[in-house]
């Protein structure tokens, strides 16, 4: 995002939840460049998105100040000194992620950082993502402890971005792990699954930017990015190509036909718990789309996995086998 997926509900209603990479195998490439090396005893250098950063060897107070940096933080084992507040959209993350964050001190949200609660926290390293932290806040943040910004190309990139983490805290060992467990379960649902897959033309939707819209997240956009880069999934003929870095794209409600055209398979967002999201189901409500061809033949799934991270994309590829390529 798949955004962050659940602020973007609240802000522009879409899942950016859930918004990509634009170009799968971006991690393997090295496209990160957060390459790092020896900078002195106790210290290595890496590259960031304000240049190299000498940080900590091992650092044991990391500040994360962006809104998938917790997560990227949790899937590499590590327990931030503050994280964002995610209000109320907490009940939208899994139990497993609510019970990460509990009692884990706020510093402010999407885009607005109290760099005074990040100070308190003493912390000895600080972690974002270029596209929440402007020049002038990296600024205070790297007067506080050094602050390594990483970003990709794309909202969603959510691979590259947990690299450059990983190489951050010194925690590439668990990145190489759950990467090749993503990959494994990636490339067998390929293979067991590829009629499927070929034989179907897929889409994913959402909330749009107001309730009178929808979204479609693009190959741009975390979940997007695994339909279409990862799983070879190709979208209908009527689905927009103009992809941008945001991850997806809004549509009046009166373009559902169109961009519906020749989809067989629709994919959609459910709650953490894996119950309707009001917003996604007003639009499933609606007279236009309930005349689709694909709400008729109730090839509609919501999926309630986000994807940030490696274990999080390989649970949302197990899920989309339980729910949809096992059953179709």
């Amino acid at each position: 995002m798949s955004r962050p997926p659940l602020l973007v509900v609240a802000l522009t209603a879409v899942a950016a939840l859930l918004a990509g990479c634009s170009a799968a195998g971006a991690s393997d490439s090295g496209a990160s460049g957060a390459a790092s090396s020896t900078a002195g005893a106790g210290t290595r250098t890496v590259a960031s998105a304000h240049g190299d950063v000498t940080v900590p060897e091992e650092p044991q107070r990391v500040a994360a100040v962006s809104y998938d940096t917790t997560w990227n933080l949790m899937s590499l084992g590590v327990k931030p000194v503050t994280s964002l507040d995610y209000g109320p959209w907490i009940d939208e993350f899994s139990t497993e992620q609510q019970a990460f964050v509990e009692g884990v001190p706020t510093v402010g949200t999407f885009g607005e950082i109290n760099v005074e609660a990040v100070t308190a926290a003493q912390p000895d390293l600080i972690i974002g993502t270029a596209e929440e932290v402007d020049e002038a806040t990296y600024a205070q943040l790297s007067a506080v402890a050094p602050t390594v910004l990483v970003g990709g190309g794309s909202r969603g990139d959510w691979q590259v971005t947990t690299e450059q983490t990983a190489k951050a805290v010194g925690r590439e060992a668990q990145w190489q792990e759950s990467k090749a467990a993503f990959e494994q379960t990636r490339d067998r649902l390929k293979t067991q699954y590829a009629d499927v897959i070929a034989n179907n033309r897929w889409i994913n939707f959402s909330l749009g930017d107001d309730a009178s819209q929808f979204s479609v997240q693009q190959p741009t956009g975390a979940t997007g990015n695994l339909l279409v880069n990862e799983l070879g999934m190709t979208y209908g003929p009527g689905v927009p190509t103009d992809y941008n870095a945001r991850g997806y794209a809004s549509y009046p409600l009166e373009q559902l036909g169109s961009v519906f055209e020749g989809v067989t398979v629709a994919l959609t967002f459910a709650s953490a718990d894996g119950s309707p999201n009001p917003g996604v189901q007003a639009i499933r409500d609606n007279p236009l789309f309930q005349r689709l061809p694909v709400a008729q033949s109730g090839h509609v799934y919501p999926m309630a996995s986000s994807v940030t991270d490696y274990p999080s994309a390989t649970a949302w590829l197990e899920e989309l086998e339980q729910k949809v390529l096992s059953v179709l």
